[in-house]
């Protein structure tokens, strides 16, 4: 199979060069068109059907004629360029779909129509010239079309088109090469049309015709074209759609394109869309010839030195001027040598400095986003992950309360209380990358703030990708593919309770191929189970006892009392003795309309109480919901001690919250904060990492984290000649 870009190389090469001159020189001249055919013979030029490629070979041609490398003869039919290319159109609009009922199960015939004769591709042209935003705009390359029918009427229309050329979100996901993009680019296909008909909205059928289209377009396809695709790829209008069929449907939205045209030239008429892809096949980057992820692996303490590891941690953002990156670095540098300062004062009294940490901040521009802001750290991250054969990715919300705020724009206000006082607010929902053996923090791999709003009035009966609580799913999504990136390293997915929803585990089960990152989640409801009347968390009493353990509880800290609820009192940490027991499950699906007829979703259980808490103490009662198998004693003791490293998220919220003391940072929009405070979640990964070297490894040399300089204060705090060895380079 052959692409058009390496036709039109292959033709821009100086022996294909001189074969052209040599042809265009035979007497009689020969046509365009057979001249295009002389080539395709010469060079055995064919698709993947067997075909000449004529039509491909005619276009690089007519591309090179334009660069001057050879005059073709004048061509006997107008230049195709000139065309209106007006799609051909019924003489009257589609009838709308009558009776279109609410709930999916209902519809009766729903299916995916392919476009095959003439009167087929009348209505599939009028419904997107009529009814899709982009009207008469035209596909491009190999294309392919459905109508959507059902007992109702026509419901929509796909199409799909080539591929952009050059996509750098998709690129940069893919990790290709410009010659496997080359070579590999046929097998990515173009979504660009997607229409549901204005009218009634039923719920998840958006997201059902997408998994229709993803199970069918790789046979239907390669029956036409002789070709079957890889990959699919679709653009959606932020400021038009939020892109939640797609989420719901198991694509993956991978960053945002440039606002240019397919061939990579600026057009100011074109929005930066929304990029998501869907990997029709398994094994994608094995097909592509692509290393998941090439960085070597890098130790926990490499780099972590005051004068070099901002360079590290943040030296290769793209942030579309190479002097953004280079001011970000200066400014890290600085608020990690005080972190609980000012950003004046991290500046040192630099006016000019300071201006330019605060023009950084509040900088407009589109590639000043918290994900790109993190993107050098997070390679860092997943270089530290592909050490470790095992890897937790802890997510976790915590609310910054910044009420004190009130000319702050871009907050979420929320009921704080049974009275009507509200809390104006960000939430910031963040995974921390943590090493399985030693509990290390390895990194933040993701940072997603957002303005909490109150759910009251809304349906609670909404789609899960409605809801706030999607938020779990989507970093979930983010660990999965960090499992892909890592296949050396398994990766597990920890959450507390707030993460105990049934769309989850459901998610994860729903992938193609099935998804690579566990989940071990700590159950929050008493959920019904197939076959046996009894609920999960009374089933797991009764399993057999598998053995007596002791676990380290955190202290608690005093709450005082609310009108909304008691207070606490404060307790020392304790050693809490726990019985275990584990079994296998099957949880039936809740009986909602978004869920009901679900199957039932098999996980293991481990479930542990503590019989003889102290007085005043809450006793320890967990259960824990894992995909990970648990057939043994010591599996189960292994996924305890998993999640027993949930804290440190915790221990990185305190860090956050009172070592960089986020919540005093005085900007005035929600924007500009979620960018100082991603900016401080990396410096509160390093405080962090440095203060749990020490314990967890205790013989590593000062040096390897403190200049000369601080090493000789170190050596005279410690005050004796014995802790000298600490201190040699």
């Amino acid at each position: 199979m052959t692409s058009a870009l390496p036709i039109k190389q292959r033709l821009a090469q100086t022996d294909t060069i001189a074969l052209v001159h040599h042809l265009l020189g035979a007497q009689p001249t020969p046509t365009r068109t057979q001249l295009a055919q002389q080539l395709c013979q010469r060079l055995e030029l064919r698709d993947p059907k067997g075909d000449w490629q004529i039509g491909t070979m005619a276009k690089a041609l007519r591309d090179l004629e334009a660069e001057g490398h050879w005059t073709l003869p004048p061509s006997r039919i107008p230049d195709p360029r000139s065309w209106t290319n007006a799609p051909a159109r019924l003489p009257k609009g589609v009838p709308p779909a009558r009776d279109v009922p609410a709930q999916l199960e209902q519809f009766t015939k729903l299916e995916l129509l392919e476009v095959a004769t003439p009167e087929q591709l009348l209505i599939w042209n009028e419904l997107m010239v009529r009814e899709h935003p982009l009207h008469d705009a035209r596909l491009v390359g190999r294309q392919f079309r459905y109508l959507l029918r059902s007992e109702h009427g026509w419901l929509g229309g796909i199409g799909f088109g080539s591929a952009a050329l050059y996509l750098e979100a998709r690129d940069t996901h893919l990790g290709w090469n410009a010659a496997q993009r080359t070579t590999h680019l046929p097998r990515v296909i173009n979504m660009t049309r997607f229409l549901l008909r204005p009218g009634p909205r039923c719920p998840n059928l958006a997201s059902h015709v997408l998994g229709l289209c993803a199970r069918r377009i790789g046979a239907d396809f390669e029956r036409r074209y002789g070709l079957r695709p890889w990959l699919m790829e679709s653009f959606v209008d932020p400021t038009a759609y939020a892109g939640t069929c797609y989420q719901a449907a198991n694509w993956l939205k991978v960053g945002q394109t440039k606002g240019r045209g397919r061939n990579g030239a600026r057009d100011a008429g074109k929005t930066r869309k929304d990029v998501y892809l869907y990997a029709l096949v398994t094994d994608l980057a094995t097909r592509l010839g692509v290393e998941r992820f090439p960085w070597t692996a890098l130790a926990p303490q490499h780099g972590l030195e005051g004068d070099s590891w901002a360079e590290q941690e943040f030296g290769a953002c793209e942030l579309g001027d190479k002097r953004l990156t280079r001011r970000l670095v200066t400014i890290v540098t600085a608020e990690a040598a005080q972190p609980g300062a000012s950003h004046t004062a991290a500046a040192g009294g630099d006016a000019h400095q300071a201006k330019a940490c605060y023009r950084l901040l509040r900088n407009d521009r589109p590639e000043l986003t918290v994900p790109n802001l993190l993107q050098t750290h997070r390679t860092q991250t997943l270089r530290r992950c592909k050490a470790h054969p095992t890897v937790l990715v802890i997510q976790d919300t915590c609310e910054l309360n910044y009420s004190s705020r009130p000319r702050c724009q871009g907050l979420g206000e929320t009921k704080a209380n049974q009275t009507t006082a509200t809390t104006r607010s960000l939430n910031l929902h963040s995974s921390l990358a943590v090493a399985a053996d030693d509990g290390l923090p390895l990194g933040v791999v993701r940072v997603h703030g957002y303005a909490p709003a109150s759910a009251q009035g809304q349906d609670p009966q909404r789609p899960i990708e409605q809801k706030e609580s999607f938020r779990w799913i989507e970093a979930y999504q983010d660990a999965n593919h960090i499992a892909t990136l890592l296949p050396g390293t398994r990766v597990i997915n920890v959450t507390d309770r707030e993460g105990d929803f049934f769309e989850l585990f459901d998610w994860r089960r729903r992938q193609p191929g099935g998804a690579e990152a566990h989940l071990l989640v700590r159950a929050q409801h008493d959920r019904k189970l197939e076959g046996t009347d009894a609920k999960l968390f009374a089933e797991l009493a009764g399993a057999p006892l598998a053995a007596t353990v002791k676990i380290a509880v955190p202290r608690q800290r005093e709450h005082l009392g609310k009108p909304s609820a008691p207070g606490r009192p404060g307790l020392p940490a304790r050693a809490a003795e726990v019985e275990l027991r584990y079994k296998e499950v099957a949880l039936l699906a809740p009986q909602t309309p978004t869920l009901r007829g679900r199957p039932p979703l098999r996980a293991w259980a481990i479930h542990l109480h503590e019989k003889n808490p102290p007085p005043d103490a809450t006793a320890v009662h967990w259960v824990l919901l894992t995909t990970v198998p648990v057939a043994s004693r010591k599996q189960a003791l292994l996924c305890l001690r998993w999640y027993c490293r949930r804290w440190r998220i915790e221990e990185w919220h305190r860090v956050l919250k009172s070592g960089c003391k986020i919540l005093e940072h005085q900007h005035h929009d929600a924007a500009t904060l979620l960018r100082a405070i991603a900016l401080d979640a990396v410096i509160a990964w390093r405080i962090m990492l440095l203060g749990l070297l020490g314990r967890e490894v205790p013989g590593l040399p000062a040096a390897l984290v403190f200049d000369a300089c601080e090493c000789e204060v170190l050596a005279l705090l410690a005050g004796s000649k014995k802790n000298s060895r600490w201190v040699q380079p």
